[in-house]
């Protein structure tokens, strides 16, 4: 398996800051639950060596863990929603092409718990909100951010916890 030494420094700040990315996605498509949102994917991070973590997850966690506990954030650029929702998306790609091309056995897993981090902050973001039916709901911004992520990460609705918040 895969450890830092394996990546160019770019490489390895796309992998260690696509979670942050991802769930910066989503929690700067509606600022109202910013702060507990960003709470959120801080513990999903921290949490993901409990059980079948991937190995470069496994890497990754320590890698936090040795640095203070606090995740590496990406690089944004000013001027908006839009450049920063696209900075966002770009790390979480750089991060996927990086493991497809230099370790593909773990690429699937990275993507999956990418998804599942997502998934955490999108079920945050939710809280308080309802749809006619009950059920919580993302607004359409929030949605549109989780769309393009499951396009990115290219994972299958039906396979990751992604599949709760389209309920």
């Amino acid at each position: 398996m895969s450890t830092k030494n394996d990546y160019s420094d770019a490489e390895w700040k796309a992998i260690s800051t696509a979670p942050v990315a991802a769930g910066l996605l989503i929690t700067a498509s509606d600022a109202s639950g910013l702060a507990q949102e960003v709470v959120v994917v801080g513990h999903a991070i921290s949490t993901s060596t409990l059980g079948d973590a991937p190995e470069i997850v496994k890497v990754l966690t320590h890698h936090i863990k040795a640095g203070g506990g606090t995740p590496d954030m990406p690089d944004l650029p000013g001027g908006g929603h839009a450049p920063t929702k696209a900075a966002l998306i770009s790390v979480v790609r750089a991060a996927v092409g990086a493991l497809q091309r230099k370790s593909p056995a773990e690429a699937e897993s990275y993507k999956a718990w990418l998804a599942s981090v997502t998934a955490k902050v999108s079920c945050a973001s939710m809280e308080g909100r309802r749809n006619g039916n009950g059920r919580p709901q993302l607004n359409p911004d929030e949605d549109e951010a989780l769309r393009q992520l499951t396009d990115v990460l290219a994972v299958s609705l039906g396979t990751t916890p992604l599949v709760a918040r389209r309920s």
